[in-house]
């Protein structure tokens, strides 16, 4: 009986050692471009970076905040906590049509700041991408590999600001 005990326990701390153990977390969809994108931190200047600063630490201190102010303070503090802050982003439209703000390196940045809105829509092409997430949080994401950077037939989805 003891014996059975002893493996059921083991058993049991195996099972959740698997269940507990790091799954690779992928993310894929298409680029999405955001036209007059005036909050990527890497392209605005110092000064507008230190206001961003400066206000969402206030905005941290208050107690009552609206709606775009919390959305604000979660974001800045996601970005200070994985320590984005000064690393360029980019947008992608997942399957299910969710638009996630993906956190990259400058490297994979030039590498996709180099395909053409333009171009893309001119020859019915979009640019699928997928990649190795490192942490997300509620439509951000910080992608630590670019697994794939592909052109495909299709629509390339825009917004502009």
């Amino acid at each position: 009986m003891i014996n059975l005990q002893k493996a059921l326990i083991s058993a049991v701390f195996i099972a959740l050692f698997f269940s507990c153990s790091k799954t690779e977390n992928k993310l894929t969809g298409d680029l999405y471009f955001v036209l007059l994108d005036a909050s990527n931190y890497q392209i605005i200047s110092e000064d507008r970076r230190r206001d961003y600063k400066e206000t969402a630490e206030r905005l941290a201190s208050e107690d009552s905040l609206n709606k775009p102010q919390q959305e604000l303070v979660r974001k800045y503090e996601f970005l200070r906590r994985n320590d984005v802050l000064d690393k360029p982003k980019i947008f992608v439209k997942t399957p299910s049509g969710k638009v996630e703000e993906i956190y990259i390196s400058l490297e994979k940045f030039k590498t996709i700041s180099e395909y053409s809105l333009q171009k893309l829509i001119e020859n019915n092409q979009r640019v699928y991408l997928e990649m190795q997430i490192d942490s997300s949080e509620d439509g951000l994401a910080i992608a630590n590999k670019m697994l794939t950077i592909q052109i495909k037939d299709g629509q390339t989805f825009y917004k502009q600001n």
